[in-house]
């Protein structure tokens, strides 16, 4: 039986919801924001089950993008599936944002590519493909844009124009909540956390709080 997934994107400046049955999306709600995700998810959930047949009832997983990303993008979309999965006894299905981004690109096979991180930071990730869908075969990392740039042949970036020097023409990928629950589908069974109580972000960059003192 076809599962139907409620799937979140949080892990930058783009907030997304999907609904996806057996790999079809049924509705999407998404769009750029900073600093709103807190307040668009909740519109962005009521508007996707109104504007299709299903209801909380009817899903039977919450996949989210797990990072590496945004630091207080990846906290609330976790905390989002936490409570809905706690309220409602349903399982989470945590997707690593790099490789979503990758699959979001299948008609290209990338083997690699570059996410946005801070200052000249980017998040990199390299794939291998096989019938269609990316593997990780390598951890995420972090380091500097120029690095990558100079000892590798980028396959996709996400959100680095910015801080791209050269001129060089590498394919976009978006942040998108319909890739996310579509390898939610994929891996559902290998990935599906019935208890995801000690489910957390996946950071890879070290964050340091500033004291107040």
């Amino acid at each position: 039986m076809s599962k139907t997934i409620l799937s979140l994107e949080t892990s930058s400046n783009i907030c997304g919801v999907s609904i996806i049955k057996g790999g079809d999306i049924l509705n999407i709600m998404e769009e750029s924001c900073i600093r709103e995700h807190n307040e668009k998810i909740p519109e962005f959930i009521k508007l996707v089950f109104e504007g299709c047949d299903k209801t909380m009832d009817n899903i039977d997983a919450v996949a989210l993008s797990i990072g590496p990303g945004s630091f207080t993008g990846l906290r609330i979309g976790l905390g989002f599936a936490k409570g809905l999965a706690y309220s409602r006894g349903l399982p989470i299905i945590p997707i690593p944002t790099l490789l979503s981004l990758a699959f979001s690109l299948k008609e290209y096979l990338p083997k690699n590519g570059i996410f946005y991180s801070h200052s000249n930071k980017v998040f990199y990730q390299e794939f291998d493909w096989h019938n269609g869908v990316p593997k990780e075969i390598s951890e995420a990392e972090t380091g500097d844009i120029d690095y990558y740039l100079n000892n590798k042949d980028i396959g996709f970036q996400a959100n680095c124009k910015s801080i791209i020097k050269k001129d060089l023409k590498i394919i976009e990928a978006v942040p998108s909540s319909a890739s996310i629950g579509q390898l939610a589908t994929i891996f559902f069974q290998d990935w599906l956390i019935n208890n995801p109580y000690d489910l957390v972000p996946n950071y890879i960059a070290p964050f340091k709080l500033k004291s107040s003192v």
